[in-house]
């Protein structure tokens, strides 16, 4: 009898322990893949106005980096716009920096849905201007569905970031994020 309740519970604690693994969000690390590495480290000038929101609930998990960066050019800004509008925004207008702001890239990362399986990179840095500090997250790249689909290693591109200026329009592989 006390080997069959232990053998249940350890069943039990192993399906929670697969379950967690497979929805949690996983991320992992790309500082040193390209394009990300030519950036990370620097500190670049905003070639455009850009927009520091504060988010209620945010993509990534690093509350280190509360605020999020976006500029109209953005994939996002259309979707953070009517988000805006909501009778409940979920999602504040913190500040509107103009052209020839500085911004410090400090890490890049990539986050993995456990859920729905996409995967979204993200660069970390810092903006102090005017006496405020924006530790910042900024989701950038976008993955070609029918390159990764075709099995095309090189399936991410990138839109033109505020501190570029002109587009990359190259593709390039970027790892998975992993639990183990």
């Amino acid at each position: 009898m006390t080997i069959t309740v232990v053998a249940i519970v350890g069943g039990i604690g192993l399906f929670i322990l697969f379950l967690y693994a497979t929805i949690k969000t996983k991320s992992t690390g790309l500082d040193t893949y390209p394009p990300f590495s030519e950036w990370v480290g620097k500190t670049v000038t905003l070639h455009r106005e850009t927009t520091v929101f504060e988010e209620s609930i945010t993509a990534h998990t690093n509350s280190s980096y509360p605020f999020l960066l976006l500029d109209s050019l953005h994939p996002q800004w259309q979707y953070v716009e009517e988000r805006l509008r909501a009778a409940e925004p979920d999602l504040v207008k913190v500040a509107v920096l103009p052209a020839g702001t500085r911004l410090t890239l400090e890490k890049a990362v990539q986050y993995t849905n456990g859920v729905s399986g996409s995967s979204y990179p993200t660069l970390f840095g810092t903006i102090s201007t005017g006496g405020a500090h924006y530790a910042i997250a900024y989701q950038w790249g976008e993955r070609s569905l029918s390159r990764h689909f075709d099995g095309i290693d090189e399936c991410w591109q990138f839109n033109k970031a505020p501190w570029q200026a002109v587009p990359d329009t190259a593709y390039y592989a970027l790892p998975e994020a992993r639990f183990w």
